[in-house]
């Protein structure tokens, strides 16, 4: 293993980057080479695998933001071994050594995030320290908010480094559990110049409605066939529609706390819906989430810029049916798929942590305070050796 100031003093660093998000539906990994010449960095996504979590895992993930203080420290630990059986099956599907790694950057697991005030990720870091004999960099968001931001989104790092040079207006949307956007204007010449919020759900009532409509035996909408079959309630978008966070001001973050499954309970509770309006709910929630993140758009962006590309990422992209909302709502804006440029869509965000795991190192500060609201730019990240 080498030294912190070795992995300093070097100008490539090879990183793992893993990646578990609001969904809680398995670990994304990703080994990438970041590397920087004066002041420029480079980022090349060298291998990726997405590894699903089975069903008993899933749920006793999300049982976690319940829970007592046991629970949460014993999924501390669970979820850290976790990460390392995946991890062992990255290095074997892929033929990559323990030996040849510099850096592990992990995210993990969210389980509460209070909107500028406290944000909690769990997956104990020492323990992917100790099977593997090398340095993690973790708890990536809770500098930002100590600096006065709202921790989230961190992502825009990356996407600034992958799009700064296209020159166009260019949205960078990601639907994971939580949708959110980067904007980047096209006369931006640092990355103080670009904007990024979390619009409210992507896939997380879409997964939860699923389930209830499949009985469990679903936990997401394949292909959006559910979504399909069903018609959207009005009565029931109009009532998200008015969720205070849609039109809350930024700097804007959110999560499962907001949108999850007390908003879906809610719903259930006040329209007074059976097993057979479940389809129907899919239906609705799918739109809303289209609905959010054009609103957002609508609100922040649109008196000021249009939009000359559109570029998808995340679980949310396969769905076609959140993809034909997007593309009537935004009508003749061109929508493209972070694939078409060579970027994995699903390996993005395990790609920013990489990334950010990296700039730890390096001490180059990683969360933009234009976006969270931080007082300043700060190093993000705690290094466990």
């Amino acid at each position: 293993m080498s030294s912190i100031w070795e992995l300093h003093q070097k100008t490539k660093l090879k990183v793992l980057g893993l990646m578990s998000g609001t969904s809680m539906d398995g670990l994304d990994i990703c080994l990438a080479d970041i590397s920087q010449n004066n002041d420029e960095i480079a980022i090349k996504l060298i291998k990726f695998s997405d590894y699903g979590y089975d069903p008993e895992f899933k749920k006793l993930l999300r049982q976690v933001p319940d829970g007592n203080t046991e629970t949460v420290c014993r999924m501390n630990f669970t979820i850290a071994s976790t990460y390392v059986e995946f991890i062992r099956r990255f290095f074997h599907e892929h033929g990559v050594t323990a030996e040849e790694i510099d850096l592990i950057g992990s995210h993990g697991q969210t389980v509460w995030h209070e909107h500028r005030h406290s944000t909690l990720q769990i997956g104990e870091p020492a323990v992917l320290a100790e099977a593997f004999n090398i340095p993690v960099v973790s708890d990536f968001r809770v500098r930002d908010v100590a600096a006065g931001g709202s921790g989230a989104p961190l992502v825009p790092f990356l996407d600034y480094l992958l799009f700064k040079t296209f020159h166009k207006n260019l949205m960078i949307l990601n639907i994971g559990g939580i949708a959110n956007f980067t904007f980047i204007p096209a006369n931006a010449k640092t990355i103080d110049a670009i904007y990024a919020l979390d619009t409210g759900p992507g896939n997380s009532l879409i997964d939860i409605s699923a389930e209830l409509f499949s009985e469990g035996k679903q936990t997401f909408d394949q292909d959006g066939k559910i979504a399909r079959s069903g018609s959207i309630r009005q009565d029931i978008l109009d009532y998200l529609l008015e969720h205070p966070y849609i039109g809350a001001s930024m700097p804007k973050s959110t999560g499962r706390e907001i949108f999850g499954r007390n908003t879906i309970d809610d719903i259930i509770y006040k329209f007074a819906l059976n097993a057979s309006d479940y389809g129907d709910l899919t239906t609705t929630v799918t739109r809303f989430t289209a609905e959010s993140i054009f609103i957002n758009y609508q609100q922040f962006f649109a008196n000021n810029y249009s939009i000359d590309e559109i570029i998808v990422s995340g679980g949310g992209a396969e769905n076609p049916v959140i993809m034909n909302h997007l593309k009537t709502l935004f009508a003749d804006v061109p929508m493209k798929r972070s694939d078409d440029y060579g970027i994995t869509g699903v390996a993005k965000e395990s790609l920013a942590f990489a990334l950010l795991a990296a700039a730890t190192i390096w001490e180059i500060p990683g969360n933009v305070p234009n976006v969270t609201g931080a007082r300043r730019p700060v190093v993000l990240g705690k290094i466990t050796i």
